[in-house]
């Protein structure tokens, strides 16, 4: 035998050498999956949980009482998971809906867990568990449910999209005010229709705009397809809109098979939802469609339908991530007749002000002075606690969504 057991005696040294080196070299590529395997699908986020668990003793089968324990334990480590995400409030408020669609479903959630400790006492078996809870999913589901969105106080939204369907020339809109745009008709568009859906499935408080603008007088400079994020904000301000979302719907004919009656058609959307009172985006998005159908026009409003679909969906997760985070209110406080007050302010902002994270002074001009304040709280609470600070007596003077105008008053 040679160097490797099954070489025919005789052969050269040097072959034997170089056909082992590339045996050695090819093998891991033989044994690697296919390409794109080694690449795996993300896990969703996830949260490790400690929770503890009880259920009644009395004597009957251990077994059975031990795993009633554990699912009280897993049921409550869910509902801390869902704490993270909403505010208590929230929870009762919603604690109905968060029962009969999320804590019966608790096992759909616990991606595993392991036992810490276990005993009786008093005719009760006592688990604690750490169990690993998948918050994507479960988010996802508040998200469906809406519950989310309590926490922002369903701000009202208002969908300014521009459209150019199979057979027009041109993009038309129904901020134009009238019933042709350069010769065709204005009306609904399928993209502003299927953002309307999805977004009133997920709990938002949709503004009607089109057919509604008897009375309301649109600026010559805003009726155009192409709106600037002032101009969408200006509209969004004569429907009383706390969110306005913006964008473009294009479809166009793809493809044809030769000698077939049906078509394919393409759409692509733009969009982005802005915040009315202080211009802050909130979420951009894209979204692409595409459909088959005998008829152009169909085929084109199923593609748009299809392309805002996703683009809604993409808008939502960013608008949720935002709201799950936190939320910027900007007070703008007048009256300060000494500035050495500020730094006392500023700490009984963070002190006694409940979900204020941080306070960011981002400038002081005469008697002004403008704070960002990092909250998990809405501006309704906020502006509540203001109310209440006994050392330092304020005016509320305005407020919208975001934003609080006060003014410091003389003792």
């Amino acid at each position: 035998m040679g160097l490797i057991d099954g070489t025919p005696k005789g052969a050269p040294r040097s072959l034997v050498l170089a056909a082992f080196t590339l045996i050695c070299f090819a093998l891991p590529f033989f044994l690697a999956p296919p390409n794109g395997a080694l690449a795996q699908t993300p896990e969703p986020a996830v949260k490790t949980i400690d929770a503890a668990g009880y259920a009644p003793f009395s004597g009957g089968n251990a077994a059975i009482v031990r795993d009633a324990a554990i699912e009280d334990a897993l049921r409550k480590a869910v509902e801390q998971a869902v704490g993270t995400l909403v505010s208590a409030e929230t929870m009762v408020e919603n604690f109905q809906v968060l029962n009969d669609n999320v804590y019966t479903k608790t096992q759909g959630y616990i991606k595993g867990y392991s036992v810490l400790n276990e005993n009786q006492s008093q005719g009760l078996y006592q688990v604690t568990v750490r169990a690993t809870v998948a918050i994507g999913g479960l988010k996802n589901d508040l998200d469906a449910l809406g519950v989310l969105y309590a926490r922002a106080e369903k701000p009202k939204v208002l969908f300014l999209i521009a459209e150019q369907n199979i057979g027009h020339r041109h993009y038309v809109f129904w901020w134009w005010g009238r019933s042709e745009y350069m010769g065709e008709t204005v009306d609904m568009s399928a993209a502003e229709t299927a953002l309307k859906e999805s977004f009133l499935g997920r709990g938002f408080n949709v503004v009607e705009g089109a057919g509604r603008l008897d009375g309301i007088e649109i600026s010559n400079a805003y009726r155009v397809a192409d709106l600037t994020n002032d101009g969408a904000r200006q509209i969004a301000r004569k429907f009383n809109a706390e969110i306005v979302v913006k964008g473009k719907a294009l479809a166009k004919e793809g493809p044809r098979t030769p000698g077939s009656q049906v078509g394919s058609y393409i759409a692509d959307i733009t969009v982005e939802a802005i915040k009315v009172d202080n211009g802050a985006v909130l979420a951009s998005a894209r979204g692409h469609g595409t459909s088959r159908h005998v008829s152009d026009v169909t085929g084109g409003v199923e593609a748009i339908s299809r392309a805002s679909n996703e683009a809604a969906d993409r808008l939502v997760e960013q608008i949720a991530a935002k709201w799950q985070s936190g939320n910027m209110v900007t007070l703008r406080l007048g009256g300060i007749k000494d500035f050495k007050k500020i730094a006392d302010f500023k700490n009984a902002l963070k002190t006694r002000v409940k979900g204020v994270k941080a306070v960011y002074q981002r400038g002081f001009e005469g008697d002004q002075a403008v704070f960002e304040l990092d909250t998990r709280a809405s501006t309704q609470n906020i502006a509540d606690d203001l109310s209440r600070l006994s050392s330092f007596p304020l005016k509320i003077t305005n407020m919208t969504q975001s934003t609080i105008d006060a003014v410091m008053e003389e003792r």
